[in-house]
């Protein structure tokens, strides 16, 4: 278990490729787990906006790994769909249990506007982060993969002002 943290801290830190993760299910399973507890850190330690809907944020959140896993088909990756899937879930959430962490024991030294400056660029380290899972997982070089990460964001945002807007 600490080796697969490990892999996916690699990853984060741009050293590996997705490739080192196994294409498992009980990975993925693993990685929604560190999603979930992630999620949850979020809401019950950060979140005080109450206009949040963390259905919402789901909803928008599988939008982007739909749009992912579109990607890869078109490049004719499929067989790397699993694994890449599991690495952008669960980097994402270790860089969200980062941000959790910096904001909530960081906000009562620095202040909240501080704190909350350090994590949104904790959380915009995602973007690379994802962009080289994505061109590895396509081979591709690693800016192509941070475009396609970006039109990611894109969608998921499109996808939170769309239902934000019917309710």
């Amino acid at each position: 278990m600490v080796r697969l943290i490990q892999n996916f801290l690699d990853i984060i830190l741009l050293k590996k490729g997705p490739d080192i993760i196994p294409s498992s299910w009980l990975i993925f399973f693993f990685s929604t787990f560190l999603l979930a507890l992630s999620s949850f850190g979020v809401i019950v330690l950060i979140d005080n906006n109450i206009d949040q809907n963390p259905g919402v944020n789901l909803i928008a959140y599988a939008g982007g790994l739909i749009f992912y896993l579109f990607v890869i088909y078109i490049y004719g990756y499929s067989n790397r769909a699993l694994q890449t899937l599991t690495a952008i879930i669960a980097c994402g959430s270790l860089i969200t249990i980062g941000f959790v962490f910096e904001y909530v024991f960081m906000a009562p030294f620095i202040g909240i506007n501080f704190a909350s400056f350090i994590a949104g660029l904790i959380m915009l380290w995602s973007i690379p982060v994802e962009g080289h899972i994505i061109a590895y997982a396509i081979n591709r070089k690693r800016f192509f993969g941070i475009i396609i990460s970006i039109s990611a964001l894109f969608v998921q945002l499109l996808i939170q002002l769309q239902i934000s807007n019917q309710g």
